[in-house]
């Protein structure tokens, strides 16, 4: 038995889909410092072609690549729950400009509580068209549906533009008596209440018996009389008072009468197909009045092609494709409304990439598509890194069999197959043998500078390091716009950064200005003195001194050097800067005081004074610890390095590693010189390391639980008497 197609509702696929509906799962979105990613990665997309951008990133820059999409610039995060961005990487929401404040919809809610300080623009021209014919709109009349969302909706075009259309047609129709228009319009404004349950009835509604008697009125009235039915769902009273309306003499009940039967065609096949949660069941669909419907629509497009519902006919007939799951000509009006100019289109355009990515991608099939753009698309998904013992998703034979598809796009078709050849056939050499010759005359456009990423990212897998950061070089001679420069610096920073070569990286003439690319630097792989050089370094901007100057006291003192922490503590500016929270950066932390409450400690120079003259110092190292402790260091970022295909993953030029404190503590443990104080409380703070989960949380050491009991059974006996004994009751 084979399963029905379901497809989720826009609503649940949005959520599943848009980075801003993670936010309100605590979602955090921040990028990923690397060139090459064969996965996908939304919060970390690239200006090139990238088999890792999110398929909607990839496609919106093929659409601004043409002409047809404006992207923001520069790019900027578009909500607080992205972090650490510059222009490239970035996040797929930096793509679309943030709506001004100014600028975002009201809610029904809100337009209700602004009702009495201002009258919306489209009521007060539905007022004044209404005027113009004897009609006073009385408060509260208007039952706008505020709610009718969604493609296809019968209810969608019942409201107050096309309630002002209506009345502007009945006070250009010469052949009405004043009293019909009267009628007539306050029926339409009546009708704005119909679209729901406790619907008015038809009576209540349309005209009274005898009110309408003229050709002209007849002919507007069975209009009123089709919509009334068709926003109640009585698609065959609808159907049979539009097709009394094809050879009207009246242009605009014609046109518009054409049109609606098509929807009524469209509504009625979709009628009982979506469950309660907005689900279509695609076997519940009537293909054959979808088939009708979509002939109706392209007889109002051929009859009307600039028709007043051109852009409406044209967009629902991608309603009618997904509904019959044809993914062909469903992807093939995609393109076409790629193709067109804003006014054409009946969503903007990203809308329309959110829609496609929602409903059409979950089912498509390679064969499905002709247009070069999308295809591109939906080949660089299938680069993807397939699941681990699974082949490619697309085959090198399959990729070259479409040449014919990019007859248009053939430089397109190029990249592909040479990204095969470098993501899925791990063969660098054969993707340089695939890309075109450099043409340092070329247009940096998507496509070549695509194709020279891909370039220098192949010259570096081949070991050739020095060849591909000449290459970088170049392009940034190239005038690259800022996307393309911000992807250009990240590529200079890397293959110095692995070459060893970082300091050159902040001299006066450095093409690496973006600051998240420095400071990845400067906390990861900088050496101690150009830490210094840049702690002081009143050209740099302040972050960056600050970066400096923290990670270069942090590193001094946690990795044990001693010596260089105390010749280098004076540079903390006087007077020391408060510390804040949530600044990772405070150098004031440099200058802790020690603490005399609870176990009593010095302050930190004279800990690194103790530690300097003996490592061993057991009440400097457990402070040493308490310095730790207290300001939130175990696990601290500057511990670690990101993986080595990152930015900040490439060998440090600071010597040492991080002090451990659990470490610290099984040290003065095990020292038989150490006091019984220190002993006592080292004893307590390496129980308490597994406190209150039964995790580590001062390092990565695996210390047994009969380890940890025997440490609590040695501090409760053999220092019994301490105040560490006494504090701690459990062990972990």
């Amino acid at each position: 038995m084979k399963t029905a197609p379901r497809l989720l509702p826009l609503l649940i696929l949005g959520v599943l889909a848009s980075p801003a509906a993670h936010a309100s799962f605590d979602f955090f979105c921040s990028p990923t410092w690397a060139l090459v990613e064969d996965s996908l990665n939304t919060c970390s997309n690239l200006p090139f072609l990238s088999p890792g951008n999110d398929s909607r990133a990839n496609l919106k820059l093929l659409l601004a690549d043409a002409g047809r999409l404006s992207l923001p610039s520069p790019l900027q995060p578009s909500s607080d729950y992205e972090g650490g961005y510059a222009q490239a990487p970035f996040a797929l929401d930096m793509l679309s400009p943030a709506t001004p404040e100014s600028e975002v919809p009201e809610t029904p809610a809100e337009a209700d509580s602004t009702a009495t300080e201002s009258v919306s623009p489209r009521v007060e021209n539905l007022a004044l068209a209404l005027e113009q014919i004897g009609v006073k709109l009385e408060d509260g009349a208007l039952a706008e549906q505020q709610f009718a969302e969604g493609e296809g909706n019968r209810c969608r075009t019942n409201n107050l533009d096309t309630t002002q259309a209506f009345v502007g047609q009945l006070a250009s129709t010469g052949g009405l008596s004043a009293e019909e228009r009267k009628a007539l319009a306050t029926s339409r404004v009546n009708l704005l209440s119909v679209c729901g349950e406790g619907d008015p009835q038809p009576a209540d509604v349309l005209p009274a018996a005898g009110t309408v008697t003229s050709a002209d009125g007849q002919a507007y009235l069975a209009y009123l009389t089709g919509a009334d039915a068709f926003y109640r769902g009585d698609f065959g009273t609808a159907r049979e008072r539009f097709t009394l309306l094809a050879d009207s003499p009246q242009p605009w009940l014609k046109e518009a009468a054409l049109y609606l039967k098509a929807r009524v065609s469209l509504n009625q096949a979709q009628e009982g197909a979506f469950d309660e949660f907005g689900i279509p069941d695609l076997t519940k669909v009537d293909r054959a009045l979808l088939d009708a419907s979509d002939n109706e629509f392209k007889a109002y497009l051929a009859a009307y092609p600039e028709g007043a519902y051109a852009t409406s006919a044209r967009g629902l007939l991608r309603r009618i494709y997904w509904l019959l799951n044809d993914n062909r000509r469903f992807a093939a009006e995609f393109a076409w409304q790629f193709a067109q100019d804003d006014a054409k289109r009946n969503l903007d355009l990203p809308q329309l990439v959110e829609e496609l990515d929602i409903k059409l991608l979950p089912t498509l099939k390679p064969e499905d598509l002709q247009d070069p753009a999308l295809l591109a698309m939906a080949d660089l998904m299938r680069l993807r890194r397939p699941a681990e013992g699974e082949p490619p998703l697309i085959s090198l034979e399959q990729l070259q069999a479409q040449k014919q598809r990019f007859a248009d796009r053939p430089a397109l078709h190029t990249y592909l197959v040479a990204a095969w050849h470098f993501y899925r056939g791990h063969d660098a050499a054969k993707a340089l043998a695939a890309l075109p010759a450099e043409d340092p005359q070329a247009r940096l456009d998507l496509v070549t500078f695509s194709q020279e990423t891909l370039r220098g990212l192949a010259l570096e897998a081949k070991g050739d390091a020095e060849s591909a950061y000449a290459l970088w070089q170049r392009l940034l001679q190239r005038h690259p716009n800022e996307l393309q420069r911000g992807q250009l610096e990240l590529a200079v920073a890397l293959n110095r950064a692995r070459a060893g070569q970082v300091d050159p990286l902040f001299a006066a003439d450095s093409p690496v200005r973006t600051a998240p690319i420095r400071e990845i630097l400067l906390r990861n792989v900088a050496s101690a003195d150009l830490l210094r050089r840049q702690a002081v370094d009143n050209a740099a901007p302040q972050r960056e001194r600050d970066t400096a100057l923290f990670t270069l006291l942090y590193k001094d003192l946690v990795f044990g050097d001693y010596a260089a922490f105390l010749k280098d503590q004076p540079l903390i500016p006087s007077p020391t800067p408060k510390v804040e929270d949530g600044n990772e950066l405070a150098v004031g932390r440099f200058a802790w005081a020690g603490q005399q409450d609870g176990y009593a400690c010095p302050n930190l120079t004279e800990i690194a004074t103790r530690l300097q003259g003996n490592a061993k110092d057991a009440q400097a190292g457990n402070c040493l610890g308490e310095f730790i402790r207290t300001n939130g260091f175990d696990g601290f970022s500057l511990n670690t390095q990101p993986p080595k295909d990152e930015l900040g993953g490439s060998a440090s030029q600071f010597p040492g590693k991080p002090y451990s404190r659990l470490a610290g503590y099984m040290a003065v443990i095990d020292d038989a010189k150490a006091s019984e104080n220190d002993r006592a409380y080292a004893l307590y703070r390496a129980v308490n390391c597994y406190a209150p989960a039964g995790y580590n949380t001062c390092d990565g050491q695996d210390i047994s639980k009969a380890q940890r009991k025997q440490w609590f059974q040695t501090l409760k006996t053999r220092y019994a008497k301490s105040t560490w004994a006494e504090a701690l009751k459990y062990y972990w």
